[in-house]
């Protein structure tokens, strides 16, 4: 049986840690079946990155129910595909980034998807790892040694940019 494709990003500054992958659904197994394998690879969250027209256009709008039905917390924090996050995302993301900063402090694995599991992937990947105290370039080099793709876009490193208070104080 083909298995839904993952990577794990174990983080040295947390109990917690980050898998990304791919869209549910879109690597030769059914939504529901991916998910499974994402439960027990130990993720207990679920950050989908792509937009609610995507989630249609790819056929997997039911991740909510399903997460649900696998005690996996579902999280939509939408960012159009080769763009920098926009207010849907910014709303999303301070309704839910305390949360999501506490599973990983309680060493629980947050799983992240876009449709490929890179580009948007990484680039929340690395905001949240920030965002938790995690220096920029750590988080930049830990993303993309999982993802060396990750994070290339010039819209997604402007938008990350904002992040780094680093160079600005040199």
């Amino acid at each position: 049986m083909q298995q839904h494709p993952y990577s794990v990003l174990p983080l040295t500054q947390f109990s917690g840690q980050l898998i990304f992958t791919p869209c549910p659904g879109t690597k030769g197994t059914l939504p529901f079946e991916a998910l499974q394998t994402l439960k027990a690879a130990g993720a207990s969250a679920l950050l989908t990155l792509m937009p609610t027209e995507e989630l249609l256009q790819n056929e997997i709008d039911l991740l909510p129910e399903e997460c649900q039905m696998l005690g996996i917390e579902w999280f939509h924090l939408p960012v159009d595909d080769d763009q920098a996050p926009g207010e849907a995302f910014k709303t999303a993301w301070e309704q839910h980034h305390s949360r999501l900063k506490q599973l990983l402090n309680e060493g629980k694995t947050i799983a992240i998807h876009c449709k490929g599991g890179s580009g948007r992937t990484g680039l929340i990947a690395a905001q949240l790892l920030i965002e938790s105290g995690v220096p920029f370039n750590d988080a930049i080099r830990d993303v993309q040694s999982l993802r060396p793709r990750a994070i290339q876009h010039p819209a997604h490193i402007e938008y990350i940019g904002q992040f780094d208070t680093e160079s600005n104080s040199h």
